[in-house]
C-alpha cells in the first residue's frame, strides 16, 4: 500500500498514569486481563463512533477519526470517543477498588497512512500505522494533560468549539510546536434536534 496523506484527522492518544508501577506492584497476569477489558470496551466505543484503534503499546491507546475514509466530522467523532472513554474509567473506578487513573490528548491535523513490513522469522507481517505532525501533536497533548482530563489542541477546539463545551488552559510551550493555547474538553452540548 503506497502511503498516503489525510489532510483532515483527528488523532486521540490515551496512557494509564502511573500503569509501570502497577504492572511490578501486581499480579501481571490480572493486570493484563484487566487492562486487555478495559481495551475491548475501547475498541467498541471507537468503532460506535465510526473512528479506528491504530495500536496499543503497553497501556497506551491510539485511535483516529478521518481515515482510511475521509470524514467532515471527525473532529467531533473523536471528542465523542474520547468523553466516552473516560466516563466509562471513571464509572469503572466507581466500582473497583484500583481506580485507573487516564491522561487523553486530542490533535486535528494531518497524518500519513501506510502499511508498515514487519519481517519475522519467515512470515511478513503488516501493520497499518500513522505518522506525522499531527500525531505527534496528539502525543504532547496527552503528555501535557492531567489525570482523568482531556486536553485539545487550537486546531480541534477551533472544530468542536460550537458543539462541546472546553475550558481555555492558557499557552504552554509544546515541545517541537512552540507556544501553543491548549483546552480542557469537558462535554458535548445536547442536540434538541
Amino acid at each position: 500500500m503506497t502511503p498516503q496523506v489525510f489532510h483532515n484527522a483527528s488523532i486521540l492518544m490515551l496512557d494509564f498514569v502511573g500503569h509501570t508501577e502497577k504492572a511490578i506492584a501486581q499480579d501481571p497476569a490480572a493486570l493484563v486481563t484487566e487492562l486487555n477489558d478495559i481495551f475491548n470496551v475501547f475498541d467498541r466505543i471507537t468503532e460506535m463512533f465510526g473512528c479506528e484503534r491504530i495500536r496499543t503499546v503497553g497501556d497506551a491507546y491510539m485511535a483516529v477519526s478521518g481515515l482510511p475514509e475521509p470524514h467532515p466530522d471527525h473532529a467531533h467523532n473523536i471528542a465523542r470517543v474520547a468523553l466516552r472513554m473516560l466516563r466509562y474509567i471513571e464509572r469503572r473506578n466507581a466500582a473497583h477498588a484500583e481506580a485507573w487513573l487516564c491522561r487523553i490528548g486530542i490533535n486535528s491535523g494531518p497524518v500519513v497512512g501506510s502499511l508498515v513490513g514487519v519481517q519475522k522469522y519467515v512470515v511478513q507481517k503488516y501493520v497499518y500505522d500513522i505518522f506525522g505532525p499531527g500525531v505527534n501533536m496528539a502525543a504532547r497533548m496527552e503528555s501535557l494533560s492531567e489525570p482523568m482530563k482531556i486536553t485539545i489542541s487550537e486546531n480541534t477546539y477551533r472544530l468542536i468549539k460550537d458543539d462541546f463545551i472546553c475550558t481555555e488552559r492558557g499557552e504552554f510551550e509544546v515541545k517541537g510546536f512552540g507556544q501553543q493555547v491548549l483546552y480542557y474538553l469537558d462535554r458535548e452540548i445536547p442536540s434538541f434536534r
